[in-house]
């Protein structure tokens, strides 16, 4: 799931990320997480990096103790195309700026919604007769996180989740805590434990569920692109949330949430998961989309936008 699984990062972060860097960000289908990218300080400056794993251990360990086979494991991380280990800054309570998606009350992204939604009309028709979510709720979430597929991302995930997958490592708490305490004498290393735990415990998973993807779908690793997060498609899924919600929309054997119907038929089917209906409280669906992206100003552009999006269309139909 450009930045809460979210796109937290991911969605984050983006974590990823997350869905523009809202569209590459972070969140639940990408959790939203802080982690930082290629400019990081060398592993090296703390611990050799392994010739055999380019300093990807801890991780490799991690994973084979998680059922990963060594053949796996040997193919992606001792794979040139894999770049080494380096330090993985992290927050310890990252936030998302409203600012984010301020951009989104624009009219154009409301005109773009809605060309997608008279564009698709058939399909969104059968999508909501069937799992009852609203069109413009799931075409707003698709205008944020991508555009409707214009930023999906570039970034290679295998790379980005085991990025994120490796905030545990000892080394690499030490180092945060290092920088962390010599901007706030106040944290304690107990503190910097418990978000690397939930970093790793978060985004390890992920992993195997990529590598069952690219193995399905006969895709190399190395060519999945997506956000910093690890996030992916339209929809800026984490690629556990695609194994769950993937659907084929356009019924050519291939789940591919790069293709519109696809992504429109997954999108609807993670919300139609946790009960998103056109008459539930709103509450509910403020509750509803927090799982998709854990951020109040992402759930409160989303509903805006929605809106925004069914009073285009209608506009549009009209005429």
């Amino acid at each position: 799931m450009r930045r809460g699984i979210i796109l937290t990062a991911l969605m984050m972060l983006c974590l990823y990320a997350l869905p523009c860097e809202a569209a590459s960000k972070k969140t639940s289908p990408h959790n939203p997480v802080t982690a930082q990218g290629s400019r990081d300080t060398p592993v090296s400056e703390f611990r050799a990096p392994s010739p055999t794993f380019r300093g990807w251990d801890y991780l490799v360990e991690r994973l084979r103790h998680n059922g990963v086979s060594d053949h796996d494991l040997r193919a992606i991380y001792g794979s040139p195309r894999m770049p080494y280990f380096t330090f993985v800054p992290f927050s310890l309570r990252p936030r998302e700026p409203a600012s984010m998606y301020s951009g989104f009350a624009k009219p154009k992204y409301r005109q773009i919604g809605a060309e997608f939604i008279i564009r698709k009309r058939a399909d969104f028709d059968t999508v909501e007769a069937t799992l009852k979510v609203p069109r413009e709720v799931v075409a707003a979430i698709l205008v944020v996180e991508s555009q409707i597929g214009k930023h999906t991302g570039s970034e290679m995930i295998i790379f980005r989740l085991s990025r994120l997958a490796s905030a545990n490592a000892p080394e690499n708490l030490r180092h945060n805590y290092k920088l962390q305490k010599a901007k706030d004498r106040s944290i304690t290393f107990e503190q910097v434990k418990k978000r690397g735990r939930y970093l790793e415990q978060t985004f390890l998973p992920e992993i195997p569920a990529l590598i069952s993807i690219t193995k399905k779908n006969h895709v190399n690793p190395f060519d999945m692109k997506g956000s910093s997060a690890g996030a992916f498609g339209m929809p800026q899924f984490l690629p556990s949330a695609f194994i769950r919600y993937g659907i084929d929309g356009n019924k050519d054997g291939l789940i591919s949430l790069h293709n519109e119907e696809d992504a429109l038929w997954s999108t609807a089917n993670y919300l139609a998961n946790f009960g998103f209906r056109r008459d539930i409280p709103l509450q509910e669906k403020r509750s509803i989309i927090w799982r998709y992206n854990r951020s109040k100003s992402y759930i409160d552009t989303i509903l805006s936008l929605s809106e925004g999006i069914r009073a285009e269309a209608r506009i549009r139909t009209k005429r």
